[in-house]
Order: structure tokens, then sequence, then C-alpha cells
């Protein structure tokens, strides 16, 4: 692969008079900072719902098998519902015992199957899926109708990701009502533009303690700053945000537009939103081959979201997973969650795979946060 820079990656820290936030001035900014970059590059959030009701739909199963829900949502006056099914180890389901959760909104995907759920209620911990296109469609032709679009008419700006963030909040506040969930303990995992989802979701909430955004990708854990080309025959480019802009508008903030081909001019870059989950959980998730997904800008997001981390003082708490292989979100992934959370909440350091360096012969594309080394 041959890559290019299109700039260097812009400090977070970095201050109008030349100077770094402290990690307290971060923390403190960290609101305002969110509510800028959100509407910059995913048009804004949803209003949060004045009204979250909670049914179950399935008798109490403690047998390990799944507790399905209906989740009611919205404003006193309109409401959408959101299926929610939760299958934890078996047990008691009357509080007496709580349960960690992994939770992803990829119904729609089905990625996450009964060998995932199995081997996540085999080391303790529960999981939770929903189907995020309850919240919006994912159609650029369908138009601004169904969903969060008919409770929400009068916000115009928010995407189809924000809706779908929405929906993962939302589930947040579901879950607190369910009395064997450890909500002190969720992970949310999604893949692709729900890997997008996952990263927005865990930047807004900080209720969310783990986040695994996979093969995300352009508009996701990758830089906008770094593009791809494979060498060979067959060569393949990555995605940038002028092929998003066409393809996907649905899903980009208005304000992104004028960027498209002049990446370089955006004050920002999307470390910025790892760096909104510091001090929680970040594990992102690659592979080498996935080139349209552009692994290379991938590194370079999370060489700068460690790098950030590590000023906060949390650098162990985020970490990536770079595999063979190209598009995908399977078992071997899950698993690699699971771990990274089950690890965590023991209080073990990084799994050593976790902390090897997939491109060495690649430089970082910034050269701030050498003091904090």
């Amino acid at each position: 692969m041959s890559y290019t820079f299109l700039g260097k990656l812009p400090d977070p820290f970095m201050k109008a008079d030349g100077t770094r936030m402290s990690a307290d001035e971060w923390f403190t900014k960290r609101d305002e900072i969110f509510l800028d970059l959100c509407d910059k590059e995913f048009g804004g959030m949803p209003p949060r719902p004045e009204v979250v009701r909670v049914e179950r739909l399935s008798a109490p199963r403690t047998d390990g098998l799944k507790n399905i829900y209906k989740i009611y949502a919205g404003t006193k006056e309109r409401q959408l519902t959101i299926l929610l099914d939760v299958t934890t180890p078996r047990g008691a389901v009357d509080g007496s015992v709580k349960y960690p959760i992994m939770l992803t909104g990829d119904g729609c995907y089905n990625c996450c199957e009964s060998e995932t759920i199995n081997a996540a209620c085999a080391i303790g911990i529960g999981v939770a899926r929903f189907n995020r296109l309850e919240l919006a469609n994912d159609d650029k032709n369908a138009g601004r109708v169904g969903g969060l679009y008919d409770i929400y008419p009068e916000h115009k700006t928010f995407t189809a990701i924000s809706a779908w963030a929405w929906g993962y909040m939302t589930v947040m506040d579901a879950l607190e009502k369910i009395p064997h969930i450890d909500t002190e303990n969720v992970g949310l995992t999604s893949h692709s533009r729900g890997g997008k989802t996952v990263l927005l979701a865990a930047a807004a909430d900080t209720r969310i303690k783990f986040a695994c955004p996979n093969n995300s990708g352009c508009h996701g854990a990758v830089s906008h700053r770094c593009s791809v080309t494979e060498q060979g025959e067959n060569k393949k480019r990555s995605e940038r945000l002028g092929d998003m802009l066409k393809q996907f508008p649905h899903w980009m903030g208005p304000k992104l537009t004028p960027y498209a081909g002049r990446e370089q001019d955006l004050p920002y870059d999307m470390h910025y939103f790892g760096v909104l989950v510091a001090p929680r959980y970040y594990l992102q998730c690659e592979g080498l081959q996935d080139y349209w997904i552009n692994p290379i800008g991938a590194w370079q997001n999370l060489s700068a979201v460690k790098a950030c981390y590590r000023r906060l003082g949390c650098e162990d708490h985020a970490a990536g997973w770079f595999r063979p292989g190209e598009h995908r979100h399977k078992l071997p992934d899950f698993t690699e969650f699971m771990n990274f959370m089950d690890r965590a909440r023991a209080g073990l350091p990084l799994a050593e795979h976790l902390t090897i360096n997939p491109f060495p012969q690649v430089e970082l594309n910034f050269d701030w946060g050498e003091e904090d080394a």
C-alpha cells in the first residue's frame, strides 16, 4: 500500500493562544467540544427523549435464553418503539445478580449470532441487540420519514448516524430499568456504518464504559487526512469524504460538504471523537486488507487517540486490534472486544498483541504529544 497525508493531524489540546490544555481543562470543556464536533461531522443530535418506557414481552428467562423487551421513547405526544433482546448467563433476573452487557445495534446485519452470544455468556457477559434501522432508514433516496424523523420533524440537520446513536443512548436508558443489568459495565460494538455510530454514541454518552468501532472507515475511526492506494495490477484505494458525500449523504452533517477534496482544512479530525471517550475504554478493530476502509488511516487515528489518552493519564485504556483479512464482524472480532472488557474489569493490563504496531514502516502524521511520553 502507498499512502498520502493531507496535512498534519491537529492537536485536540491546542488552544488559540498556542498553549496546550491540561487534562483538567479538557474534561471541563469536553461537553462543549463534543457539541461543536457533533454539529460539524454529524449534523448534531436529536433531543433526548422526554419519555422512555420499557415493556417486557417475554416471560422472565433464567436459563440463558433471551428476554425480549419493547422500548417506547420520544416526546410525550409522539413515540417510536425499539425491540430489544437481552441474553444473560444462566441465573436470576430479579436483580440479585447483575451482568455486564455487550450491546450492538446491528440487528439489521445479524452479525452477532448464537455462537457469539454463547461465548459471551461463557465468560459472564450478557448480550443485548436491537435494530438501529428502527430509528432511521438507511436509504439516501427515502427522505426523512419514519423513525426519529417523525418524532422530531422540526430538527432538520441530524443524520441517520445521529439517530442511530440516539438509539444506543435510549437503549442505555432502558437497560437502567432492567434489574439484572450492570449498567456500570456496558460495552458497545457494531460494524462499518454501525462502527461509525458506536464512535458517536460513546462520545455522546459517558455512561458507556467500553466502545469498539469495528471496521468503521471514513467518517468513523479513520483519519480524514490519510489516503491509501494498494499497489499492483488491480489498484484499490481508500474511501474519501467526497465518496461518502455522494453515496451516503444521509450520514453526513451538512457542514461537511465544503471539505470534500480539502480534508486538510478541517479544524479537527476523527481522533477527536476517540478522545471524547476518555477516560473510558476504547478498542478499535480493523482488517489489514480492508483497503477501502483504510487500515493505515485507522492506525493514524488510533495512534493520535492513544497520544491523547496518554496526556489524560489513561493510555492503557485505548488499544487497537489489526487482524489479517478484509471487511467483517465475526466471532473472533466480538471475542477480542469481550476479552478487552473482561481484562479491564479485572484490572489486568492490555493483552500484548493489542500493543503491536501493524505499520512500523509508516511515519506518524503528527508531531505533538511527545511531551506526554
